[in-house]
């Protein structure tokens, strides 16, 4: 069946737009047609077949088939606004923070200018909650930035985006590096206050502070599962009181320690609600008698640890060798 094609012409007072033929029959079309035409047609390419859906199981189906896949969910962002509202809350769920002491001998910024701080301070908190996707974070990580000034973090670093902090309602994970935890602990509740009744995940990275006040850090957060602690370094004196720890959080996730003390390892096991860990993933010659006692009746799969030598890499998972229990 052979169809001549004709050039269609603009449609003038409504008149039919005659568009080929096939055998004897001749198609004709309506300007109007061609619209509803039209129509279908960038329905089927603009997710117009999402809105029999309800929203709550339209992110329900992205969140298991796009977790994690950044590009992907770009992709999905861009088709319609109906998958953009189901995808940006994916998008911006982690934040990376990359974090440096302000300069004192810099203004902060200028009267009539936009200048910022100095290179790699907290202002992607400000940023964040200029745009409004604080209220989207769910696993924020606080880090150095490259070319940090000091070895820790302080109290006073953090101090000026409290307010940021604040508006991060729903945090499932907190990451912190380099943090002098020592003068954290006596202000928890000014810094930390709003995390405890959400936060699932701990990952601490380098702190500077005791076993003690440690253990106290990790207990403040009472519906804890998952912990991470990496390269603790004690401080040869401190004088800050620590209270008596007299509950702990379930602990019945996933554990992970690397370069951590035996008397890190000690008090972990002597919590007093136990350990319920069901996955430890340990460095090599890392104190783990006591870890392994306290939590042997739950624990499912044991693994190494391997930390990369260029630093901090949240993207990338640690090397695990599971061990059949």
């Amino acid at each position: 069946m052979n169809i001549n094609q004709k050039t269609p012409t603009h449609p003038t007072n409504g008149t039919d737009i005659p568009i080929g033929y096939a055998s004897r029959l001749r198609i004709r079309l309506t300007p109007g047609g061609i619209q509803r035409r039209v129509d279908d047609i960038s329905k089927q390419f603009t997710g117009a077949g999402w809105k029999s859906l309800p929203q709550e199981l339209v992110d329900e189906i992205l969140g298991y088939l796009l977790p994690g896949n950044l590009h992907t969910l770009k992709a999905c962002s861009l088709t319609c606004k109906r998958l953009f509202g189901a995808t940006r809350p994916l998008i911006h769920q982690r934040l990376v923070c990359l974090g440096s002491r302000p300069d004192p001998l810099k203004p902060k910024r200028h009267l009539f200018g936009r200048h910022r701080r100095g290179r790699g301070a907290f202002e992607r908190l400000v940023d964040a909650d200029r745009l409004g996707i604080l209220r989207y974070t769910r696993r924020l990580t606080l880090r150095r930035a490259n070319g940090f000034p000091g070895p820790y973090f302080y109290p006073r670093d953090l101090q000026e985006y409290l307010p940021q902090l604040r508006s991060i309602a729903k945090l499932d994970g907190l990451a912190l590096d380099s943090f002098y935890l020592t003068h954290f602990t006596p202000g928890f509740d000014d810094f930390f206050g709003m995390f405890p009744n959400t936060l699932r995940h701990l990952d601490i990275r380098r702190p500077y502070c005791t076993e003690q006040q440690l253990l106290y850090f990790i207990c403040q957060f009472p519906w804890l599962e998952d912990l991470t602690i990496v390269s603790q370094a004690t401080p040869p004196d401190t004088h800050v009181p620590i209270p008596i720890i007299r509950q702990s959080p379930p602990l019945r996730g996933k554990l992970g320690l690397a370069n951590t003390s035996l008397e890190l390892s000690n008090g972990l096991a002597a919590l007093p609600g136990g350990l319920h860990f069901r996955s430890i993933a340990l460095a090599p010659c890392q104190h783990s008698q006591a870890i392994l006692a306290a939590c042997g009746h739950t624990v499912t799969s044991i693994s190494y640890l391997w930390l990369p030598r260029c630093g901090y890499r949240e993207s990338n998972p640690p090397i695990q060798l599971q061990v059949a229990m």
